[in-house]
C-alpha cells in the first residue's frame, strides 16, 4: 500500500480543524515515500480531550495506517521528533506575521 501526497494532505486538513498549530512529518513517508505504509506525525495544539477525536477523525479521511504523536501528551518524545521531521504545517506567528511558506521550505502550510 502506497500513501498519496493527496492523503496526506486530507490528514493536515483534518488536524488543522480541530486545532493543530504545528504538524511535523517523520518515519518513513518523511525519507521515503514510494515506500511508505503508513503515516507518522507529531502534532502540537490539540488539547489532551480531544486527542482520541483527532485520531478518529484522522481514521475516517483515508485508508492508510497513520500514527498520531501529541506534543501535550509526550512532549520529550516530541522534542525528539521535530529535530529531525519535515513540517508540514505550522501556525503563522502572530509576532512575525508570516507563515512557513513564505520562507520558501517546501510545508504545506495555510496562514
Amino acid at each position: 500500500m502506497t500513501v498519496s501526497t493527496e492523503q496526506l494532505e486530507k490528514v493536515v486538513a483534518t488536524l488543522r480543524a480541530l486545532g493543530a498549530r504545528r504538524i511535523l512529518l517523520f518515519g518513513s513517508f518523511a525519507h521515503a515515500p514510494e515506500h511508505a505504509c503508513d503515516i507518522d506525525l507529531a502534532v502540537e495544539g490539540i488539547p489532551l480531550g480531544c486527542q482520541w477525536r483527532a485520531d478518529g477523525e484522522v481514521e475516517s479521511v483515508v485508508d492508510v495506517p497513520v500514527d498520531l504523536i501529541f506534543k501535550e501528551e509526550m512532549p520529550v518524545f516530541f522534542s525528539l521528533i521535530s529535530k529531525d521531521a519535515r513540517v508540514l504545517y505550522e501556525q503563522a506567528d502572530h509576532n512575525r506575521g508570516r507563515a512557513l511558506s513564505e520562507k520558501g521550505d517546501g510545508a504545506i502550510s495555510h496562514p
